[in-house]
């Protein structure tokens, strides 16, 4: 036998001494123990603004042709989810038809509903 294996306080076999009390609560794995969950304050994801459902009619062509480039590019353009893919679009075609009708500026938000089926064409 080594000096080593006959030192008080140091195992023989290398398993470590028995522990006789649960564990603090700053052990990694003590936040799985009945009673010693932290409650933690959820965390909200921060938005600019509201979200609200939208229901258009497209073109069958139209939605085929864009979810097909939303699967092919979606990671490259880093669009988290199809609904991210049609915000963007639309943001994109608002602000173009700001910055050539409206010389930049935002035009004021409108929350009226807007009129349904198709737009007369003048005679």
């Amino acid at each position: 036998m080594s000096a080593e294996a006959t030192t008080p306080g140091r195992p023989a076999l290398g398993l470590p001494p028995k522990r006789n009390a649960a564990p603090s609560t700053d052990a990694p794995l003590a936040r799985m123990l009945p009673g010693h969950r932290p409650e933690a304050p959820k965390k909200e994801e921060p938005r600019d603004s509201e979200t609200a459902n939208m229901t258009v009619s497209i073109p069958a062509a139209l939605r085929n042709r864009a979810r097909a480039a939303y699967k092919a590019t979606s990671y490259a353009e880093g669009d988290n989810t199809w609904s991210h893919f049609v915000t963007k679009a639309i943001e994109a075609e608002t602000a173009r038809r700001e910055a050539e009708h409206n010389q930049g500026e935002m035009y004021p938000s409108w929350g009226e509903k807007l009129p349904g089926g198709r737009r007369l064409k003048d005679s």
